[in-house]
């Protein structure tokens, strides 16, 4: 009930058509057996045909050699929820509606940012002083547009670390264009009068990075110092604040 994407494309003595993933010791259409005869017009005809992709919610057609650069970039692909304790895969372009409808995210639609402004910032509270012991916790991750790009601050504690990771719902390529500034503080202060902050400087990580490894790719801030920071404040309430610049073309290098 599909149209292949590659041969081989084997043919029973009567001419009926099967892929590879299909074939059996019979023909599906005759119960003739099948044997091994191939159809070189069949691929032929694969080869030349526009074909669907592969992504359920997308109705697009595209040429054999531009299907596979379209499904890594289609705004339908399957991504992982970027929240380290939810394990659910859903279509990108329902991502945020899964966010808001699922205990992952504090709002349902993104708050903006102003380009006029370029910043950002969240704060973040732990339920009781007993959470600083648990190895592992994770806080809902808040939903943000800049540019018309949705993305999320996830923060997450693990082991004897602090992770405070920007992940943008779009590519790797689109993510490189960003440059962001992080920076995690006590919730009575401002980043500027704060006597105790930790920042970031960098690329945001893009949706189709391995999830493991986006913990790694943010802010990371031992427990130590998030703890001195977390019990200075009265209700135990941290901020993250972000920022967005332009990239810079890099100069280059030379002896004068």
């Amino acid at each position: 009930m599909e149209i292949p994407r590659s041969g081989p494309m084997f043919a029973c003595p009567n001419g009926h058509f099967v892929c590879k993933k299909c074939k059996t010791g019979s023909c599906p259409t005759c119960r003739v057996e099948m044997g091994n005869g191939k159809s070189l017009l069949a691929i032929t005809v694969i080869e030349n045909i526009d074909h669907k992709c592969k992504f359920a919610e997308c109705e697009e057609l595209f040429a054999m050699e531009k299907l596979e650069a379209h499904e890594k970039v289609c705004k339908h692909r399957v991504v992982k929820c970027p929240l380290s304790v939810c394990g659910e895969e859903v279509a990108l372009s329902n991502l945020v509606e899964h966010l808001g409808k699922k205990p992952c995210s504090s709002n349902t639609l993104p708050y903006v940012i102003e380009t006029s402004s370029k910043t950002g910032k969240c704060n973040f509270r732990l339920t009781s002083i007993s959470s600083l012991g648990n190895t592992e916790f994770a806080w809902k991750s808040p939903i943000y547009s800049y540019r018309d790009t949705n993305f999320v601050i996830c923060a997450r504690k693990f082991g004897a670390l602090y992770h405070f990771t920007m992940v943008m719902f779009d590519t790797e390529e689109v993510c490189s264009k960003f440059k962001i500034d992080m920076e995690v503080f006590d919730l009575d202060s401002s980043c500027q009068d704060s006597e105790l902050s930790i920042r970031f400087r960098g690329n945001p990580c893009s949706i189709d990075e391995d999830k493991v490894q986006v913990q790694y790719l943010g802010l990371t801030v031992h427990h130590k110092i998030m703890e001195k920071m977390i019990l200075g404040t009265k209700d135990h309430t941290f901020t993250v604040s972000f920022s967005f610049s332009e990239k810079r073309a890099r100069e280059p290098c030379g002896v004068k």
